[in-house]
C-alpha cells in the first residue's frame, strides 16, 4: 500500500499546531543604564502582561503569568550592582545581582507598557531618603523633579554653565531642607547625572503617592537680556505663544511630538485628555502652589516677576497630584548665569521654593480640615 500524501498546506499546519506560540508571546526589550550609585533596567513589553517580582539570595526574579521572549536572553556585566541577567523556563527572568547591591524600587509605565527597576548600591542611600529617628505616618511626600540629565543637558549659558547640573544642584539642597522636618519625605526623580523619560518622572511621583510634584528647570532665550523666574502648571491651552514654544521645546527634549500635545489635535491624542482630567482635579491647588513658589522667588531673589502661567508640560502630564514646573531663571542671561553659578544666590532661591512649599502645604491642611467651612466669612 502506497503510503498517502496529505497535501503541504494540511503538512504546514500539522508543523505550525506543534510548535509553540512563539510569534504570540509578548516580547520583553531589556536595556540597562548603569549610574554611579544606581542600575536602571527598564523592560519594554509589547503588550501588558501580568507578573510578580521576587527577591531572593544575590538575585530578583521577574516571574511573568505566560511565557516571553527576553530581548537579549541574557548579559552579563562587570562587578557592581547587578552581576548578569538571564531568561530562565521560558516565564523568567533572573537578575544576578552583586556585592553593592542594598535594595530596589520598581514601578510601570504605559504606552508601551514598561516596568522600570532602581537597583540600589549600599554606596549611597536610595532616591527616597529617610533621616533618622521615627517619621510621622501622616508625612507629607514631596517628589523633587530636577530637570534633564544623562546626554540631555537642557540648556546652555554662555560660558557653558548646564541646565541639568543646576536643577540637580538646587533638588539635592532642598531635598536636604525637608529632610529636617520628619513630617515630611522626600523624593527625587533623579539623584544622579542619568537621563530619564518625561513620563517616567511623574510615575515615579505616582508610585510614591506623593502630596505635590515639582519640577526644576532654567530658562533659555534668543534674547540675552531675557531675565526672570516663572512658574508653570499644566493646560492644553497655552497661556501664550511664549509659553506654547517653552513647552515645545522642553517636550521635544524627550521626543515628544509637539503636534501631537497641541489643542488643535481636535481630540487625536487621548493621552492628553486623560492627563488633563488626571491633572483636572488638582487644578486650584496647582495654581496655588505655583503663586506661592513665584511669589516667594520674586520676594527672595529679587528677580523679575514673569508671573505665574500654564503651558501643556509633557512632564507634568499624569500626575495624581499639584504639580509644578518652576523655571528658576534664564541661563542664557550672561548676568543670571552668573549669579545661578553663585552658591549663596542658589541658597536664596532654594529658600525661596522651601517657604513656598511650606507655605502651600499649611494652607492645604487648612482647606482640608473639617473645622474649615468655606461659607464662612
Amino acid at each position: 500500500m502506497l503510503p498517502r500524501r496529505f497535501p503541504l498546506t494540511a503538512l504546514l499546519a500539522v508543523f505550525f499546531l506543534a510548535q509553540p506560540a512563539l510569534a504570540q508571546r509578548v516580547q520583553v526589550a531589556v536595556t540597562v543604564d548603569h549610574g554611579p550609585t544606581s542600575t536602571r533596567l527598564v523592560l519594554t513589553h509589547t503588550e501588558p502582561v501580568g507578573y510578580v517580582i521576587e527577591e531572593g539570595k544575590d538575585k530578583l526574579e521577574i516571574i511573568y503569568s505566560q511565557p516571553v521572549l527576553i530581548d537579549p536572553p541574557g548579559q552579563r556585566f562587570e562587578a557592581g550592582v547587578l552581576r548578569r541577567f538571564e531568561q530562565r523556563r521560558g516565564n523568567r527572568l533572573v537578575l544576578r545581582t552583586g556585592e553593592s547591591f542594598r535594595g530596589f524600587e520598581s514601578f510601570e509605565l504605559r504606552n508601551p507598557f514598561r516596568l522600570v527597576l532602581d537597583l540600589q548600591s549600599a554606596a549611597q542611600g536610595a532616591v527616597t531618603v529617610e533621616p533618622s529617628g521615627e517619621r510621622d505616618p501622616r508625612a507629607k511626600v514631596l517628589v523633587i523633579d530636577p530637570g534633564h540629565g544623562g546626554v540631555e543637558t537642557g540648556a546652555t549659558g554662555p560660558t557653558g554653565l548646564r541646565e541639568k547640573d543646576v536643577a540637580l544642584d538646587l533638588s539635592q539642597r532642598l531635598q536636604r531642607r525637608f529632610l529636617r522636618d520628619k513630617r515630611l519625605t522626600v523624593v527625587l526623580t533623579r539623584d544622579e547625572d542619568r537621563l530619564i523619560g518625561h513620563d517616567e518622572r511623574t510615575a515615579i511621583a505616582n508610585h510614591n503617592r506623593a502630596d505635590l510634584f515639582l519640577s526644576i528647570h532654567l530658562n533659555a532665550s534668543p534674547r540675552s537680556a531675557a531675565t526672570g523666574a516663572e512658574t508653570y502648571f499644566l493646560s492644553s491651552d497655552a497661556t501664550d505663544d511664549a509659553a506654547r514654544t517653552l513647552a515645545a521645546l522642553e517636550n521635544g527634549s524627550s521626543g515628544v511630538d509637539e503636534k501631537q500635545i497641541s489643542a488643535g489635535a481636535q481630540g487625536e491624542n487621548l493621552d492628553l485628555v486623560l492627563w488633563d482630567l488626571a491633572q483636572n482635579q488638582y487644578l486650584a491647588e496647582s495654581s496655588l502652589l505655583a503663586e506661592r513658589v513665584q511669589w516667594h522667588l520674586n520676594a527672595l531673589t529679587q528677580t523679575r516677576d514673569r508671573g505665574v502661567r500654564q503651558a501643556p508640560f509633557r512632564v507634568l502630564m499624569g500626575a495624581t497630584m499639584p504639580a509644578v514646573l518652576v523655571e528658576v531663571g534664564f541661563i542664557s542671561n550672561p548676568e543670571e548665569e552668573e549669579r545661578l553659578r553663585d552658591l549663596e544666590y542658589r541658597g536664596r532661591v532654594v529658600d525661596a521654593i522651601e517657604a513656598a512649599v511650606r507655605d502651600f502645604l499649611r494652607e492645604l491642611d487648612r482647606l482640608q480640615s473639617p473645622m474649615f467651612d468655606s461659607g464662612r466669612p
